[in-house]
């Protein structure tokens, strides 16, 4: 049995929603990385009490008067199931995904829906957010990855980008990204993140809302 603590927020991909107004996503610099850091906290305890997540995504992210806790770990999906969401398929280990379900998740996946997580902050919208599942496959595939969002500090995005490498040894381990995020918390002078998010009229009247994200200026 499970006991899980009580979220008194949303997840974190509604919280991100929250932040943008009239197209423009805005996050102070203190509060993206200490996200970062409580999701790659928990992530550890995860991997300390040898449990896998599978399945690490913004929807599983609960916020918690501001603290962000993981939900719904050590529960493999099957990826091509009627149940699976487009933007599931951008988080999930491309080793597993391109073997068609067959390679052993390990704590290494997890790592790389980390990565994706990180970059997320950055943006405000989740990954290939205008993508068919179908085109998420073949950008993945081909080792395409969401471009940096302009500004961002090299250092954070050489850390998501080694998190997401498609080669599993080239990612760090969590505590390796645990020291890192909180260097990089109090190094970097940064107030605030922000990121231009542009929605067509057709997509604006869609319920898929795609989006083409469109980096601007930090503060």
């Amino acid at each position: 049995m499970l006991v899980l603590q009580y979220a008194n927020s949303d997840t974190l991909r509604k919280y991100l929603r929250v932040k943008q107004n009239n197209g423009l996503y805005k996050i102070l610099w203190v509060e993206l990385t200490q996200i970062a850091k409580d999701i790659a906290s928990g992530l550890e305890y995860l991997h300390m009490k040898n449990i896998i997540h599978c399945d690490l995504h913004s929807k599983n992210i609960l916020m918690h008067d501001d603290k962000a806790l993981i939900a719904d770990f050590g529960l493999p999906k099957e990826l091509d199931g009627p149940t699976c969401l487009r933007d599931v398929i951008a988080y999930t280990d491309p080793q597993y995904l391109l073997s068609g379900g067959s390679f052993k998740q390990n704590e290494k996946s997890d790592i790389y829906g980390l990565g994706v997580l990180l970059w997320e902050l950055t943006s405000g919208v989740p990954p290939y957010y205008n993508l068919s599942s179908f085109a998420i496959k073949i950008e993945i595939s081909k080792n395409n990855r969401e471009k940096i969002v302009d500004n961002t500090p090299t250092d954070y995005s050489n850390l998501y980008e080694k998190c997401w490498s498609s080669d599993q040894n080239q990612r760090p381990k969590i505590d390796e990204i645990l020291i890192e995020l909180e260097r990089l918390s109090t190094e970097i002078s940064l107030e605030f993140i922000m990121n231009r998010i542009e929605f067509t009229r057709s997509e604006i009247n869609s319920c898929t809302l795609s989006t083409s994200v469109v980096p601007f200026q930090i503060e």
